[in-house]
């Protein structure tokens, strides 16, 4: 018997491709059999109709289902819509008897609204995202239903001090990344926070409470009853598998991470996640932080990862062919499995010092890869547009029979349902398209995996490599076979290697470490014989190996990556600073995997931006973590600016400009630190002024280099500490006030610790803060009027000449303006100009006398007559002489521009000043050249000859 609704379902039935009409045919015969009718109110939405039809045709789950559950279904569908069921109509059960059969009815409703759904909005990560959501909600439901079970006899765990002890589901795999597919198992782990007993009639330790609790939650999930089951358990992932407990505690966890944890265990926990609220987030967070991240995640760069990449691509192309699985879409060439590697594989490696990478979705991962260009933008795109549509494909597949399946299917009546459930015409196409991004897959695997890695060589000079590499070869066999092989400098690089070879380095490093460093010497040497490269390149190179040899992942990225190997060659050839800095900072290594390190404009705002991207991703109460942080970007960003200064990118200005922004961006974060801390101590500094009440400002000021905005790259910052404090009252807020100059002395001891402190990445800067008043007899800050007394009572000439090269850099705005008043009337006002020559005069030539290291044949750029310090001395003197009449001259307080005032206020001719500023610039460039390479700031006297006779001209013209 039909009526108008099933009438109108059969009419819709016509429309399916042929494949599926007698299928559907026969649901509608048994949907009458049945006596089920579409609702009045539905029987005429076209809408409804066409859904409910391709549903049918898709999945014989979902039609079996709503032959069982046709009444909840009519009652569901609402607006097109099948609304979802509260949690108390589904499983609000007393009876525990009742309870699978509550989880199976709301799992199977649960996945025919999804299907429902993903008709409406064919987006997979929101299905996947439901699906993960829906098992999540049964899991915690198991894990209450069966907490409540056990509470009768043996009530709750608790450790010594009463506290109940929390159990942790842990998800893994799909799971655990929020990417469940239809019809997958459930990857678990059981994990309990600490040791006790419960406390119930019966009494149990924590250990045997929490075995029970986890073998009832299995079973309430996984046991097949007349209504199914809510999902497959797989609990192998425990540590020691099968043969572990059932439950582990976090302490036990960690133990067995650090011991026994293998490779695949770190893939595998990449995607860790506590399921829902079942756990206290405290517990969850320790788990996490403590334990789980640290196994995943080394601090250094792990290249080393790919080494067992490829092993598992080997095992898996052994089981590939063992199986027959080369239709296998998950597990076969070309699949979401290869997928999965090769994102997670890139999380190991890079996770470790990119905390947005730590992500335990494949989309945000491989978005974030795609981001800092550890993936080409072509291979991002196309393994991003792949895992979508086989992610599709795959619950399309399993959706059909409710079957945990990948294999693609030989029979004509599936093949159609895939079809038309992912939109295509016909199965042709759909297969087309499916081979096309399985071979995309492939080639992005092979590039990632294999990236870098050859065959073992068979050549000539590869064998005679390793046979002069393995055995006791000495400097002068191996010279006579490098010169032979047309090697450079062969008696120099000699020595090198055989050093090398036969180190104390090499002999203490694993079987791994060995293996890695003899391919490294063997493409090296490679590399540098066709470049010609000279003995000093190997020397700087093999300096930055031996330091990383027992943390050997920094040569498996050599030997992975042959550009970041280049680089490395280029970057010791060019200088030895920044040799140095590889050696001392490893870590710096990463920086060559990005080709943005020889191309990219640094400028300010760049520098900024990425600090403000630092700060964004830390915790911010943990200080000492903050300045870590801190010090890798200063290191990080210091080693850029350098190379950008090699390669010649950026100009010498420039150059300082950004080591000068570097320096108050570090420093004004370092302050923001070292203030929070106090604050949070003592509260903030307040002081009364006739009755009014304000806070108390500090600022800092810098002098030398940092203050004439022209730092290098191992200058000390020449600080001075000011604070506003006055009056009657003056202390913090707390309940526990300090005084504020208590408060402030603290906070610059403080601050100059956290510049000054070794992390693993060096200490950020060296603080001089000897140019404050008194020197080192005087106060470590003083108040801004206790300063400008100084200026106007005690200040020597010299100290005129270094407030000129002085400036504000951090903290509060007032300061620094009461600082700008005090210096612009000091250099105005307060110069003894009587005299001002004869000092001036005196101290260049103490320094001269104590500096100079200029000799015969040899000339001191800095200290040399007529070099950089006659240059700063003669601007100094002009500008001290004058300001009392031209207040422009002390505007700035760099010496480029205060030659421009000199100029501009006709003290000097346009032509001196311009070629002075020349020569300035000639002198500090080729200084900064000399210290990258580790050489002392001296040149043959041939050199500047020129540029030292007309800055003595004009010193004898203007110094008299």
């Amino acid at each position: 018997m039909t009526d108008g609704g099933n009438d109108n379902l059969r009419r819709k039935a016509e429309s399916l491709p042929e494949a599926l009409k007698a299928p559907v045919s026969r649901w509608l015969d048994r949907l009458d059999d049945a006596n089920y009718r579409l609702p009045a109110e539905l029987s005429g939405n076209e809408f409804v109709l066409s859904t409910l039809v391709s549903l049918i045709a898709c999945s014989e789950f979902a039609a079996a289902h709503l032959l069982r559950d046709w009444h909840w279904f009519c009652g569901a569908l609402q607006d097109g819509k099948v609304e979802r069921a509260t949690q108390s109509t589904e499983t609000d059960v007393v009876d525990d008897l009742a309870i699978p059969a509550a989880l199976r009815r709301r799992r199977n409703r649960g996945l025919v609204r999804i299907l429902w759904r993903n008709t409406l909005v064919d987006d997979v990560w929101e299905t996947l995202g439901e699906l993960s959501a829906l098992a999540d909600e049964l899991i915690v439901e198991a894990f209450v239903r069966s907490e409540k079970s056990l509470a009768p006899r043996f009530g709750y765990p608790k450790d010594k001090d009463g506290r109940r002890i929390p159990m942790v589901v842990l998800a893994m795999g799909k799971l655990g990344g929020l990417e469940l597919n239809f019809s997958s198992d459930v990857d678990l782990i059981f994990l309990y926070a600490g040791n006790g007993e419960t406390d119930g009639n019966m009494t149990l330790s924590a250990h045997e409470y929490f075995i029970r609790l986890s073998q009832q939650i299995v079973r309430l999930l996984d046991d097949v009853t007349e209504e199914g089951f809510v999902y497959r358990v797989d609990t192998r992932l425990r540590p020691f598998g099968n043969s572990g407990p059932p439950v582990t505690s976090f302490s036990a966890l960690e133990n067995y991470l650090l011991q026994h944890g293998r490779e695949w265990e770190r893939y595998a926990y990449v995607k860790a996640r506590v399921v829902g609220s079942v756990s206290e987030g405290r517990a969850a967070a320790e788990l996490h932080s403590g334990i789980i991240e640290p196994f995943v995640y080394r601090q250094y760069l792990d290249y080393g990862v790919f080494e067992s990449l490829r092993d598992m691509k080997e095992l898996i192309e052994s089981e590939v062919r063992k199986r027959e699985l080369a239709g296998n879409i998950k597990l076969g060439p070309g699949g979401i499995r290869e997928i999965e590697f090769i994102v997670q594989s890139l999380q190991l490696v890079r996770g470790g010092a990119d905390r947005a990478l730590r992500c335990r979705d494949l989309r945000g991962a491989l978005q974030g890869l795609g981001h800092d260009r550890a993936l080409g933008h072509g291979v991002q795109q196309s393994l991003a547009e792949a895992y979508v549509f086989l992610r599709r494909f795959e619950n399309a597949l399993q959706a059909i029979r409710d079957q945990q399946t990948h294999d693609v299917p030989s029979d004509p009546v599936d093949q159609a349902r895939l079809a038309l459930a992912l939109s295509y015409d016909d199965w042709q196409s759909l297969a087309t398209d499916l081979q096309r991004h399985r071979d995309e897959v492939s080639s992005g695997f092979d590039q990632v995996a294999f990236r870098g890695n050859d065959e073992e060589p068979t050549d000539d000079f590869a064998a005679q490599f390793a046979s002069y590499w393995r055995s006791s070869t000495t400097v002068a066999q191996w010279e006579a076979w490098l010169a032979q092989e047309g090697f450079r400098d062969a008696a120099r690089l000699a020595v090198s290697v055989s050093a090398f070879a036969g180190s104390t380095a090499l002999r203490q490093v694993d079987v791994t470490g060995q293996r890695r460093l003899e391919r490294f010497i063997r493409i090296f040497l490679g590399v540098l014989r066709s470049r010609s490269g000279r003995g000093f390149v190997v020397e700087r190179v093999l300096a930055v190996i031996s330091q990383v040899s027992r943390r050997s992942a920094y040569v498996a990225l050599l030997n992975e990556n042959p550009l970041v190997l280049e680089r490395l060659i280029d970057l010791c050839e060019q200088s030895d600073y920044l040799a140095g800095e590889i050696e001392k900072y490893p870590a710096l290594l990463d920086e060559l995997l990005d080709p943005r390190l020889f191309t990219e404009q640094i400028s300010a705002a760049g520098l900024e931006a990425d600090l403000d991207d630092t700060l964004r991703q830390l915790n911010d109460r943990d200080s000492e973590g903050t300045i870590e942080s801190l010090a890798r970007f200063q290191r990080t960003s210091m080693f850029r600016i350098a190379v950008a200064d090699v390669s010649g990118t950026l100009p010498i200005m420039k150059v300082s400009d950004c080591l000068t922004v570097l320096a108050e961006l570090v420093l004004r974060a370092a302050l923001s630190v070292a203030w929070r801390d106090l604050v949070e101590k003592h509260g903030e500094p307040y002081c009364d002024i006739d009755g009014r009440r304000r806070k108390a400002g500090f600022g800092v000021v810098a002098y030398g280099k940092l203050g004439g905005m022209e730092l290098s790259y191992g200058s000390d910052l020449d600080l001075v500490f000011l604070h506003d404090s006055v009056g009657a009252k003056q202390e913090t807020d707390s309940q526990r006030p300090i005084d504020n100059r208590v408060f402030f002395g603290r906070l610059v001891r403080r601050l100059v610790h956290f510049l000054t402190t070794q992390t693993s990445s060096g200490a950020l800067y060296e603080v001089d803060t000897r140019l404050r008043p008194s020197g080192r007899d005087g106060l470590l800050v003083v108040s801004v009027s206790g300063f400008e007394r100084y200026q106007e009572d005690n200040a020597w000439t010299w100290e005129h000449q270094a407030l000129l090269r002085s400036r504000a850099v951090a903290g509060s705005s007032s300061i620094a303006r009461a600082f700008d008043c005090i210096r612009s009337a000091t250099l105005q006002d307060r110069v003894c100009r009587e005299k001002l020559l004869e000092d001036v005069l005196s101290m260049r030539s103490k320094m001269r006398e104590n500096l100079d290291s200029s000799s015969t044949g040899r000339f001191d750029l800095k200290q040399g007559e007529g070099g950089i310090g006659d240059i700063e001395f003669l601007v100094q003197y002009l500008v001290l002489k004058n300001a009392d009449h031209e207040p422009a001259l002390v505007y700035y307080s760099d010496n480029i521009r205060q030659l421009g005032a000199l100029e501009a206020t006709a003290l000097l001719s346009a032509d001196d000043v311009i070629k002075l500023q020349d020569i300035y610039r000639r002198f500090r460039l080729r200084s900064h050249r000399l210290a990258l390479d580790g050489e002392v700031a001296e040149v043959d006297s041939s050199e500047f000859e020129w540029e030292r006779a007309f800055v003595r001209d004009i010193w004898k013209q203007e110094m008299r």
